[in-house]
């Protein structure tokens, strides 16, 4: 009985206990649902639709808006305007050349100068100040090597009137330093009689009997006769006989310049000491002259008649296909071309039959007409040049020398400056003379101008021959460009010309440039001028811009 009892009172205290833990959780439930009441009604709701309108259309936040609208638009449009500006300023990117890119010795004219002209006396600044106006970036020094007058007597020694090595280095330096590329001019066929080399090859020394050519001709007892009919460019047999060695000595030029034997290993290696020697002071290049003379036929023979003027006695009768480009010449120029570019030079020669000879940079061949010559001459002669590659462009009289006057000169000039190529110029042997500075004139600064538009380096050529073949004229055309044409009467009278046959040619066009009789009956350079009734005077030229 007792445990039964004790068992009840434990039961009913379990039953109380329970009792008391669900009513202190009832309580602590309470307690949380009280709190979260709290926080829901003090979480923020947001601003009502009236107190944002109030704030909204406060002015303070009015203007505030309208700073940033207007703001914005001026920004945008600034924007817009600022990047069409750089678009319009921007200088315009143009297609290659069809000719390929131009390398730094095909755009500037390449200027032609006896090196002791420069060096000679003070002012070399003033100097080369004169040349950068001029539009000269390409410098071809001339008389650089010891000499008897046009005689060079030693390859590697500088010639005295220049001081010494150092002084040409000096000279190299200051132009290279006004952004000018420096080349010396050589003659690598002959050299002067007074050489020490052709004086031992005259002993017949063993290193030097074959650095010339010699050949010991025929003689009928009496009199010693040449091997062959060759002769020279000046007048006269290429053979000379010399007594000390009993054999004749061959010179494509004057006696006084007998010619080397390139057959001869020793020959072609002397000259590439030469060719290093000279680009170690710093020089940008070589331009080597009458190379086309190199070799002869190794077999002597004759050269060819071809016309019967004058006998045996005028080199124009002759072919020469026995004494010029020869196929070795191309072959020994490529290994000299190599050889200097490997030394960071370039190699520039002239007047060979071919353009495109491996190693070398540029062929230079100057246009050769007649004193007195015509329009369709003139034509015949530019345009093989003009539409088949980047041509240069020198102009050289058949007849005799200095038979052009000024204003013919002035044409020429103004030709070569805008035809496709670059203008070999030749400078006054009197320039710098007395250490004067000559003043730019207006036909050469304006060319400088004309020659620095892409028109002519991408333009097109169209050439043409007006009223009666009297007037030689081109265009330079490009789209998004000035075009350029060039009108040049070489009648003795005044023409009129209609410019109509030129593709696109406004009704005006503007005066850019006329030689002295031109300008006597046109208005002023800068000025429009009608295009299809332009009145031009004879022996004179003008450049038209459209």
């Amino acid at each position: 009985m007792s445990l039964e009892k004790e068992d009840g009172a434990v039961e009913k205290l379990m039953e109380e206990g329970k009792k008391k833990m669900d009513s202190t959780s009832d309580k602590y439930d309470e307690l949380n649902k009280m709190e979260l009441s709290d926080h829901a009604e003090k979480a923020y709701a947001g601003m009502g639709k009236e107190e944002l309108m109030k704030y909204a259309n406060s002015p303070f936040w009015v203007r505030l808006r309208w700073l940033l609208f207007i703001t914005f638009w001026l920004s945008w449009f600034a924007m817009m305007f600022g990047a069409l500006f750089i678009i319009f300023l921007t200088p315009k990117c143009f297609s290659t050349s069809k000719y390929g890119p131009l390398q730094w010795y095909q755009k500037s004219p390449v200027y032609i100068i006896n090196a002791a002209s420069l060096v000679s006396q003070n002012g070399l600044d003033e100097k080369i100040e004169y040349m950068q106006q001029l539009g000269v970036k390409n410098v071809v020094l001339t008389s650089v090597f010891q000499a008897d007058g046009d005689e060079v007597i030693d390859f590697m020694n500088v010639n005295i009137s220049l001081g010494n090595e150092n002084s040409l280095k000096n000279l190299v330096k200051n132009l290279k330093n006004k952004d000018m590329k420096v080349m010396l001019k050589l003659v690598p066929n002959h050299s002067s009689k007074s050489n020490l080399m052709f004086e031992r090859s005259v002993l017949n020394e063993t290193l030097y009997k074959d650095f010339y050519i010699w050949n010991s001709g025929f003689s009928d007892g009496e009199h010693h006769y040449p091997i062959n009919n060759w002769l020279s460019v000046t007048g006269g047999s290429a053979w000379s006989w010399n007594e000390s060695r009993k054999m004749f000595y061959l010179h494509q030029f004057s006696a006084e310049y007998p010619d080397f034997n390139f057959r001869n290993k020793d020959v072609v290696y002397y000259f590439e000491k030469v060719f290093k020697h000279w680009l170690d002071i710093g020089i940008d290049g070589l331009y080597l002259d009458k190379v086309q003379y190199l070799f002869e036929d190794k077999d002597f023979k004759n050269d060819t008649i071809i016309t019967a003027s004058n006998g045996t006695k005028n080199y124009d009768s002759f072919s020469h296909k026995a004494t010029s480009n020869l196929p070795e010449t191309n072959d020994l120029l490529s290994h000299w071309g190599n050889l200097i570019r490997n030394n960071s030079g370039v190699l520039l020669v002239s007047d060979l039959d071919s353009n495109d000879i491996k190693g070398i940079n540029m062929v230079h061949s100057s246009v050769k007409l007649p004193c007195d010559f015509t329009g369709e001459q003139l034509f015949n002669a530019i345009l093989p040049k003009a539409t088949t590659s980047w041509s240069s462009w020198e102009w050289v009289s058949t007849d005799k020398p200095n038979c052009w006057k000024n204003e013919t000169i002035d044409a020429f000039n103004i030709l070569g400056s805008l035809l496709p190529g670059v203008p070999f110029i030749n400078a006054d042997s009197k320039l710098f003379k007395n250490n004067k500075i000559p003043n730019i004139t207006l036909i050469e600064s304006t060319l400088q101008e004309l020659r620095s538009m892409p028109t002519v380096e991408f333009g097109s050529f169209n050439a043409k021959l007006l009223n009666n073949d009297t007037v030689f004229a081109f265009d330079r055309v490009m789209s998004g460009s000035e075009s350029l044409l060039f009108a040049w009467n070489l009648s003795k009278n005044v023409t009129v010309l209609n410019l109509n046959a030129f593709d696109g040619i406004p009704s005006e066009v503007n005066l850019s440039l006329c030689t002295e009789t031109a300008c006597s009956i046109l208005p002023t350079p800068k000025t429009k001028v009608g295009s299809n009734q332009l009145s031009l005077a004879g022996e004179s030229a003008v450049v038209l811009k459209f």
